[in-house]
């Protein structure tokens, strides 16, 4: 191939397949959380609510500018309600990582081929899945992008000895923090790299560390940390277990869960075989005094550390960052072992066969899972928007509300999006949801039957039967059958 083709291609062909195999997922509408976000703007009437809106501490205690308030409110400014032009800002900012995972592997290993593989191992991976289907965690894929570019800004000053690409580097790194709280392991990373391959840049990196210490003493004065439920923090032994976890997880094989592959011997064989790869390959490169070998596992277990006490929230998007090392790791193993002889090639390509045969599929489901429930959501939302127009003024009552429905789109208050206030969930569909882990105090969605009962005798309610993700008004019948004639 021509040079030039051989450049657009590089950098073309792992974007073609990101889009191709996360398709579904960037065609996805809102969901959970999203809503949450998306009526951030309605909260906004003066200065002061503006600027609550970009820097109080919410959700969680959480405070990330960039990539969650200033990223919803403008897009809700411009966009109202399509999903589709934040799905694709969301596209835009993965393919800008892959471009510079692309060229930092490449800096690091001097192997463009290392480079191109990164990226497609990276897109294979089942933990990138939720973060391009889901709006709400574009943190993920924006934090990415910034450690990234800090990284490159790094590479750069280390190969020029230019200043401006320290700056440049300081000024990304500063801004991380308006992202993400996961941007304070950078230093570490920066530390790991330069012990790896530039020890005579460590004084300039001491700087970034304090950066960071007076970022978290700072957040840990404006937000107190929980102290129960799902993100109480747990420093102790089974943060050993939530790493196997994420290790799992990351490998694939684990994931083939969701096509009714139950753990076995056989399942658990091939996660072995892609661990067993990876360290052999690191092994081999340490022994050759091959130093940046050791930059890509400790990529993933500085940027998961943080993760790990939180024992009871372990969740696949958390792997969005981590498996850049990996992928780093596999793809410079994979071309190593390319060019070790025939034993190298058939050992390479089996894994690879392996890793992409398991990933792909797995990635491809769960993209479709959440572009399919996200369009029932839709239904239901715009569905009960569209019967409240018809009759103002009227409470809603639900029926039909399973476990899935209620989380993923009742319990954010969607309809308040459309103007509709009260909508209640009828207590009979109750203990199916309650029957779940609880994730918030569900209590006030729920109507009383005396006053849904008198509600609907004075004609000042409507039942609308939502289930399988239609909606449909069964006022008329469900009155008949609680005794209202």
């Amino acid at each position: 191939m021509p040079s030039r083709a051989k450049n657009v291609a590089y950098f073309a062909v792992p974007i073609l397949f990101a889009l191709a195999l996360h398709w579904p997922g960037l065609t996805a509408w809102f969901q959970k959380d999203d809503f949450a976000w998306l009526g951030l703007r309605g909260l906004i009437h003066n200065w002061h609510d503006f600027w609550w809106a970009l820097f109080a501490p919410l959700a969680q205690g959480t405070i990330r500018t960039l990539s969650e308030r200033i990223f919803f409110l403008s897009f809700t400014t411009a966009f109202g309600m399509h999903a589709l032009p934040f799905r694709c800002w969301a596209f835009l900012t993965f393919a800008g990582s892959l471009t510079l995972a692309s060229l930092v592997c490449t800096k690091l290993t001097g192997s463009r081929a290392a480079g191109f593989w990164t990226a497609i191992l990276w897109t294979a991976n089942t933990g990138v899945a939720v973060a391009l289907s889901w709006t709400a965690v574009y943190y993920e894929l924006l934090c990415s992008f910034v450690l990234l570019l800090s990284l490159w800004f790094l590479l750069r000053y280390v190969e020029t000895g230019e200043r401006r690409f320290y700056a440049a580097q300081l000024v990304t790194f500063i801004l991380g923090f308006f992202v993400l709280e996961l941007n304070v392991v950078y230093p570490a990373l920066a530390t790991a790299y330069a012990l790896c391959c530039a020890r005579h840049i460590l004084r300039k990196i001491l700087p970034l560390f304090g950066i960071s210490a007076l970022y978290t003493a700072i957040h840990m004065a404006a937000v107190r940390l929980p102290a129960s439920g799902s993100y109480k923090m747990y420093w102790d032994l089974s943060m050993a277990s939530t790493l196997g976890t994420y290790w799992k997880w990351a490998m694939g094989p684990s994931k083939l869960i969701f096509f009714h592959i139950y753990p076995s011997p056989w399942r658990s064989s091939l996660t072995v075989f892609l661990s067993l790869g990876l360290a052999g390959f690191l092994i081999w490169k340490l022994r050759r005094r091959q130093w940046v070998a050791a930059f890509f596992p400790a990529w993933f277990l500085i940027v998961l550390g943080p993760l790990l006490p939180l024992r009871n929230h372990i969740d696949d998007s958390y792997l969005t960052i981590p498996t850049i090392g990996l992928a780093m790791w596999g793809a410079w193993a994979l071309l190593s072992g390319w060019r070790a002889g025939a034993v190298g090639r058939i050992v390479s390509v089996l894994l690879l066969a392996i890793y992409l045969c398991v990933s792909i599929p797995v990635t491809r489901v769960i993209s479709a899972s959440f572009h399919d429930g996200s369009r029932q959501i839709r239904t239901v939302v715009l569905g009960v928007a569209a019967f409240s127009r018809k009759q103002p003024g009227k409470i809603v009552l639900l029926k039909g509300v399973d476990w899935e429905m209620f989380w993923s789109a009742v319990y954010d208050r969607p309809f308040r999006l459309f103007d509709v206030r009260e909508v209640l969930v009828l207590p009979e569909d109750a203990p199916g949801i309650l029957k779940g882990p609880q994730l918030g105090d569900s209590q006030p969605f729920f109507a009383n039957s005396a006053a849904a009962k008198e509600a609907l005798e004075r004609g000042q309610a409507m039942v609308l039967d939502v289930s399988g993700g239609q909606v449909r008004d069964i006022t008329a019948e469900y009155s008949v059958s609680v005794g209202i004639h």
